[in-house]
């Protein structure tokens, strides 16, 4: 199960955390620790539960927990004060605040295609999936022309298609700005604004998803 927060999107099945859906490196530790708050959630966890947790029969500073909540805040960006997502509770622990979203994981979905742009690649599964740059977004760009619900592309017994969802800079397809549903082939180049990426069927997809780690 894969669950969304603020501008996060955090897969403990494939081990991924995305921020403005761009990739977030966690260390194993902090994994473990986000992991522990959000599986207890809204309950607060103990210091002491949470250190025997994370460092089983090693002796660890009162510090080293904090030091490590940190590291989690920063990564989520919840640098506000106090912090929206992971609480303190003063004299006893902490515990994941923030609301959140759960939807089906990468492992509980199958993917009809793959948009490449630039040094990003997103997997669009089946279905109807709304692309922007918005939370509401199954596909999000972290691109200012990007509108926040830019696009809408639906994925059914093999056919591809996308169409505008209103966007303020316009879809286009190799080019041609579109308005209604259009098919869409294996190396079509959409542009979302001037956001662009190519279209690749769902055989380039699976390839990517166990030739190499997203």
């Amino acid at each position: 199960m894969r669950l969304r927060f603020g501008d996060c999107t955090f897969d403990p099945e494939t081990r991924q955390l995305w921020r403005n859906s761009r990739p977030v490196t966690l260390a194993p530790r902090a994994f473990e620790l986000l992991l522990l708050l959000l599986d207890a959630r809204p309950r607060p966890l103990s210091q002491a539960r949470l250190r025997d947790a994370l460092w089983p029969d090693t002796h660890v500073g009162y510090t080293s927990l904090a030091q490590l909540v940190a590291q989690v805040r920063r990564a989520l960006g919840d640098t506000a004060r106090p912090a929206r997502l992971v609480r303190t509770v003063p004299r006893y622990g902490y515990a994941f605040a923030g609301p959140v979203t759960e939807e089906a994981g990468l492992g509980d979905r199958r993917f009809a295609g793959l948009l490449v742009g630039g040094e990003r690649e997103y997997l669009v599964p089946e279905g109807e999936t709304l692309l922007g740059r918005g939370d509401t977004c199954g596909v999000r760009f972290a691109s200012s022309q990007v509108s926040r619900v830019h696009a809408r592309m639906t994925a059914a017994s093999g056919r591809v298609t996308i169409e505008d969802a209103g966007s303020k800079n316009g879809t286009r397809v190799n080019g041609t700005r579109r308005v209604g549903p259009v098919d869409l082939a294996e190396g079509d180049e959409v542009g979302f604004g001037g956001y662009r990426v190519v279209f690749h069927g769902a055989g380039v997809a699976s390839s990517t998803r166990t030739g190499r780690p997203q």
